[in-house]
């Protein structure tokens, strides 16, 4: 049944935005109908005071370790972090209950489109189940040999799980530079040949990284010795060091980008085809207590996305509250800018962006309502509410 819903403004991400604009959408399929401005013969349309918008694409998520929220408090480190959560695997197990409750909890928030990462098939069911689309990557950690057979293996087991749907996306992805050796890289190639696609990395989320490569120091090598060991000491950044593994992708998320500098930038667009820096501000504070250069990234014209990491790392698995983060702290961004970040850049990270990321007729990206929005300086503010429409 169409139904239709008018407000201040319309933003499609196509074209410039629709000032009293109305969307007229399929209510049982969530299909856009018609996008236009208001007339008298729309008139008695329900009108809010607000901006409409397109569901929001969370680029870069951990459902699985939803169980874990609320049990590491803030650190002073990401290697601090992966300390405490490393002893809390061992005595906290995945619970069905938080993962379904945080994933009707991203639907509710706006959520539509989602690239998790999984260690196991414990999310699958929840998944099959779910509103949201999914792009799966299973992450792989080792630098052993005995461990990179076992990951193999691991992988060819999980991903079956995942292809609950015809349509899915599952690739296999290296966790992050500081666990993963050259060996294992070429192993999670040699696992995505022919579906060479789209990778995602975490990638310079600590400074720790970075003195790993450079001179085989820092807290890497002092709380994770043994993982380490087989990792190359090059002299150089991280990204410089193994970016030339993830060339051959169409799409390379790098995650977290939270000590990246100009020269990485130049560096990932030299190198990849498709480069997208996946932010996660709230886990970065969390974790680091420092935000990536966002303003050198907005001054380079980099595409940008958003994503929440883990409950493990975050209090909420909310892309308003993340954009809410980077306009409070970057006064340069616009709301077509954030905007951006959290919709169409993500989803065209993922390679979905003919289903979602824009407002347009035929397609079922998610409307959104954003209410309280701050139409003086005009942008989100702390007020800002998300409300879902289909």
């Amino acid at each position: 049944m169409p139904k239709s819903i008018a407000a201040q403004y319309i933003f499609t991400n196509t074209s410039a935005p629709i000032k009293n604009g109305v969307v007229t959408y399929d209510d049982a399929t969530g299909e856009i109908m018609e996008i236009r401005q208001l007339t008298a013969e729309t008139a008695r349309t329900p009108y809010y005071n607000g901006v409409l918008v397109p569901g929001f694409a969370n680029a870069h998520c951990h459902l699985e370790l939803s169980h874990l929220k609320g049990l590491i408090p803030p650190c002073k480190s990401l290697t601090e972090f992966l300390y405490r959560i490393v002893r809390l695997q061992h005595s906290r197990f995945f619970n069905y209950d938080d993962c379904f409750a945080a994933d009707q909890a991203m639907y509710d928030a706006g959520i539509n489109v989602v690239g998790d990462i999984s260690n196991t098939a414990d999310s699958a069911f929840v998944k099959s189940r779910s509103k949201i689309r999914y792009c799966n990557f299973i992450e792989l950690i080792g630098a052993t040999e005995e461990r990179i057979q076992l990951n193999r293996d691991t992988f060819h087991r999980v991903s079956k799980d995942f292809h609950y749907n015809d349509d899915n996306q599952v690739f296999a992805v290296p966790h992050s530079p500081y666990f993963v050796s050259d060996a294992q890289f070429d192993d999670i190639n040699a696992i995505n040949f022919g579906n060479q696609s789209i990778i995602s990395i975490h990638n310079q989320e600590t400074s720790a990284e970075n003195k790993l490569y450079i001179s085989h120091t820092g807290s890497f090598v002092d709380l994770f010795a043994p993982n380490v060991a087989n990792i190359k000491c090059t002299g150089k950044k991280s990204l410089p060091s193994y970016g030339h593994h993830l060339a051959g992708y169409d799409n390379v998320l790098l995650v977290h980008n939270t000590y990246s500098e100009r020269d990485d930038f130049e560096y990932a667009l030299q190198t990849f085809r498709n480069p997208f820096f996946v932010l996660c501000p709230k886990s970065n504070l969390y974790l680091e207590g420092r935000l990536p250069d966002v303003a050198t990234m907005m001054s380079m014209h980099l595409n940008v996305c958003l994503g929440t990491d883990s409950l493990s790392s975050n209090d909420t698995l909310s892309i308003l509250e993340e954009m809410k983060i980077l306009v409070q702290n970057f006064k340069q961004l616009s709301f077509e800018n954030i905007l951006q970040m959290s919709t169409i850049n993500g989803a065209k990270a993922l390679k979905l962006d003919h289903e979602f990321g824009t407002l347009q007729v035929g397609k079922k990206p998610g409307l959104l309502l954003l209410e309280n929005f701050d139409f003086q300086e005009f942008n989100i503010c702390k007020e800002t509410t998300v409300r879902r429409i289909c």
